[in-house]
């Protein structure tokens, strides 16, 4: 990750209310991020944050899920995919 690419992390991690950012698996050649909460949270949907050299963004709905989609059907790595994912979240 470049300098201004993990800037930009950091300040969107911040903006998203998060504590810090842990790494997710690669994914279609991006770096996968997902934020880490303070507290416990509820979502309805994966917060992934991509980052492709000095770009950095939040996963629109769509991407988010298809990043879930391709480790479910990778069932070999579904359970460390989905720790990762989930983190310190709890499902509603």
């Amino acid at each position: 990750m470049t300098r201004e690419a993990k800037k930009q992390l950091k300040e969107l991690i911040h903006d998203m209310d998060a504590r810090r950012f842990r790494r997710g698996y690669d994914w279609n050649g991006y770096e996968v991020y997902m934020p880490v909460y303070h507290r416990h949270v509820c979502i309805g949907e994966p917060l992934v944050i991509f980052v492709n050299g000095d770009n950095v963004w939040q996963a629109s709905k769509e991407e988010g899920y298809a990043y879930l989609s391709y480790w479910i059907e990778r069932k070999d790595l579904l359970k460390s995919a989905l720790r990762t994912l989930i983190g310190n979240i709890v499902l509603a």
